[in-house]
């Protein structure tokens, strides 16, 4: 039997759709200027931010009647990010990074920063329900962020099945001081039998360690009732990638391909219940 409901209605909105009772909408702006970054620095306590923060970027999955709304956005993300430096990440160029990693008083003394560089973030969306916002991991209620054994069903989205509505939104991104590259990025996209987004955290430390953070969130309109929520951690050191990059130099950028080769550390299960 087809999962496709069989009163699927949508609206065209200038920033995304409108689908059974569902608002899909995007944000894209440029990145905030050094004024704007500086705020947001001492807002989130951090001593240092990404090069390039899209801060009014975000992509919304939320109920038309208001009664649930999931966002994917860089102030919360960012503010999940550990205040100081992880010290087993150490950069190839050690001495280059540290001379980027110093800063000078106006005394003339130099002063080291210790802030986390890699910008590594565990948040997997921010969810507003009934008054109560939640994104951080320890703020999940049983009664709305329920374990699972369900799992998104892959095959489902490989189908052909017609588009509503596709964006893909950045949220921040770093060079790491020319040592790899530190981005978050969100994809959507709004079909006539459900709404998919992929979350990605990337990191590449060159010479170092290659990092991906991948959080799935899936609503099928037949399944009203709640969304599935997916968050896979992948890992492994630059070596375990070298024959590749060695054999094609190219796919040192190619995410798809790298996140492809790293072997699973961890993947969580959850429902959001609606």
């Amino acid at each position: 039997m087809s999962s496709t409901p069989t009163t699927t209605t949508h609206k065209v909105l200038h920033n995304g759709v409108e689908v059974n009772g569902w608002l899909v909408t995007t944000s894209k702006k440029p990145i905030l200027n050094s004024t704007d970054k500086e705020s947001w620095e001492r807002d989130l306590k951090m001593n240092g931010v990404p090069e390039m923060i899209f801060g009014n970027n975000y992509v919304s999955v939320a109920k038309k009647d208001g009664s649930i709304a999931i966002t994917f956005n860089a102030h919360d993300a960012l503010s999940l990010c550990a205040k100081t430096a992880d010290q087993t990440i150490k950069v190839a160029a050690a001495s280059k990074w540290q001379a980027v990693n110093k800063m000078h008083t106006n005394g003339g003394a130099t002063v080291e920063k210790s802030f986390e560089w890699t910008f590594t973030t565990p948040y997997t969306g921010t969810l507003l329900k009934d008054g109560h916002v939640y994104f951080h991991q320890a703020e999940r209620p049983p009664t709305i962020f329920e374990p699972t054994t369900e799992q998104i069903d892959i095959e489902k989205l490989k189908r052909l099945d017609p588009i509503l509505f596709y964006d893909d939104v950045s949220i921040y991104e770093d060079e790491l001081a020319d040592n790899g590259i530190s981005m978050l990025n969100v994809k959507v996209r709004a079909m006539t039998t459900g709404i998919f987004v992929l979350q990605r955290f990337f990191l590449r430390v060159d010479d170092v360690l290659i990092r991906c953070i991948d959080t799935r969130l899936y609503h099928e309109f037949e399944h009203s009732g709640y969304c599935l929520l997916e968050t896979t951690v992948k890992e492994a050191s630059y070596d375990h990638l070298r024959p590749l990059f060695d054999k094609d130099p190219t796919s040192i950028t190619n995410v798809n391909l790298i996140v492809q080769q790293l072997p699973t550390k961890s993947t969580r299960h959850e429902k959001i219940i609606l």
